[in-house]
């Protein structure tokens, strides 16, 4: 199943993405870094598996992750394929992984994608968010309309 990003999850992922590169690049402490930026939001959580999807891309790609800057509002070609990867839309990309990695790159995304909606129905104050209020959904769904009754989700700043 494939994926599309809400516009939240998409700056969530890319600013964490960012801070990766960042923290990795100055020699700080990766996951406690990313975590003090996530937290702030509420999705404290999600710095580990972050960690574990940037570092795999490194190694499963051998090359270095190529992050935009913080204030870039514009995608790196690296970000956009990190996106590709956890939507799912680009399950070719896995193939050209690292063989001894593509079964753990797997292993990671759905992970990252489990662990995203379950942040999300933390942040919103159910134990799993309902299928009208994630931070991804399917790109199959159909539209959304506004309800008035819908779930806001407001992120802690």
């Amino acid at each position: 199943m494939r994926f599309a990003f809400s516009p939240a999850a998409v700056w969530t992922i890319i600013d964490s993405a960012r801070h990766w590169r960042i923290a990795r690049d100055a020699g700080d402490p990766v996951q406690p870094n990313l975590y003090r930026r996530l937290e702030r939001f509420g999705a404290g959580l999600l710095a580990p598996v972050f960690d574990s999807v940037m570092t795999l891309f490194e190694a499963g790609f051998q090359r270095r992750f190529r992050a935009g800057g913080l204030l870039d509002i514009g995608l790196s070609r690296d970000e956009h394929h990190l996106l590709a990867l956890l939507e799912g839309a680009d399950a070719g990309a896995i193939e050209r992984l690292d063989p001894s990695l593509a079964s753990t790159m797997r292993i990671a995304l759905s992970s990252a994608r489990i662990m995203l909606l379950s942040v999300i129905g933390e942040v919103i104050g159910v134990p799993s968010a309902p299928a009208s209020t994630p931070l991804f959904f399917p790109a199959t769904a159909t539209p959304r309309v506004a309800l008035s009754n819908a779930v806001h989700i407001y992120f802690k700043q």
